[in-house]
């Protein structure tokens, strides 16, 4: 996982399972009301990603404060989904941004 305060962003990766969960919690950390029609955006979203392609990335903007940008791409042949979170995340921000992604790495359950 990192962090880049310079550039404004935060990356890691979260089990496929706790995608939901890494999106309402950001969502809730900048205050954007994320609701049953964020979660619609999302069904099959990620079926044509790859971590691997430049192109290959699903990104989704939350309109909330600050406004942030997820950005999501499956790992080829794996449970992984990897994560960057752009925006003006200042240091707090980012550090909870952070502790989320850690936290969702494992399969819901596994802590």
């Amino acid at each position: 996982m990192s962090m880049s305060l310079e550039s404004g962003n935060v990356s890691g990766w979260v089990h496929e399972n706790n995608v939901v969960r890494l999106m309402r919690l950001v969502s809730h950390y900048v205050d954007y009301p994320y609701d049953d029609l964020d979660e619609s955006a999302l069904d099959g979203a990620l079926d044509a990603t790859d971590d691997e392609r430049d192109d290959g990335w699903f990104d989704y903007p939350l309109e909330g404060t600050p406004p942030v940008t997820v950005r999501l791409a499956r790992s080829p042949g794996s449970a992984v989904v990897s994560v960057r979170v752009d925006g003006e995340l200042d240091p707090v921000l980012a550090a909870r941004v952070e502790t989320v992604i850690e936290m969702l790495s494992d399969p819901p359950g596994a802590r």
